[in-house]
């Protein structure tokens, strides 16, 4: 770099740190409007509860899980997976299996936090597609404030055979588990409510004396 060069950078750089304000304010812009860098990927063969990986729910409630495959290289036409979870945050309700595609299920009955085999089959022509719904899965909401369990997804208890291709051939899939977080409203907002309401009360039987 000559010297001419040199000197014209330097005016250049004490140019840019005369105005401080201003280029914190083109961050800003440039932080706004710049668009996302990576969108986030599934790996292949992917199993996971729709409603992604952290669920908040609050005690007393009822919560619908609905599992799918996503980004499957081929379509199967079989699956058997199993089901555990914290006995005292959830509650088993029933489960209703996603037909189409599945024409054939099985669900083996829960026991203390788990359901040691679910097993789905398609009977008809061809296999589940790429994206496929597998099955919903109901719990009533149990625990208290900063309860949480992890709803884990894996292979059958006894039985290592997962998700087969027409034909048999086993597929290797990844398992996604979700985590569900019980987060109940205080007793001192009810009691709150309540307070309110007997005020309010006599006031309102006031007015229209």
């Amino acid at each position: 770099m000559n010297t001419s060069t040199s000197n014209k950078f330097g005016e250049y750089m004490n140019e840019i740190f005369k105005k401080p304000v201003s280029i914190v304010s083109g961050l800003v812009i440039l932080v706004m409007f710049a668009g996302p860098v990576s969108a986030t990927v599934l790996a292949p063969n992917t199993v996971m509860f729709s409603q992604g990986n952290v669920i908040n729910a609050s005690e007393g409630d009822t919560l619908t899980l609905d599992l799918r495959g996503y980004n499957f290289t081929q379509g199967p036409d079989g699956a058997a997976f199993s089901l555990n979870w914290n006995p005292l945050v959830l509650s088993y309700v029933g489960s209703t299996v996603a037909n189409p595609p599945w024409d054939s299920a099985f669900v083996s009955d829960e026991n203390s936090g788990s359901i040691d085999y679910v097993f789905l089959s398609k009977l008809t022509a061809g296999d589940a597609g790429n994206s496929f719904a597998i099955a919903s899965f109901t719990f009533g909401i149990l625990g208290a404030v900063g309860s949480e369990t992890t709803i884990s997804i894996g292979n059958p208890a006894f039985d290592d055979t997962g998700f087969t291709l027409p034909g048999g051939a086993l597929v290797d899939v990844n398992y996604v588990n979700s985590q569900v977080h019980v987060v109940p409203l205080p007793a001192a907002v009810w009691m709150f409510g309540a307070g309110l309401a007997g005020v309010l009360g006599p006031m309102t039987r006031r007015k229209k004396a």
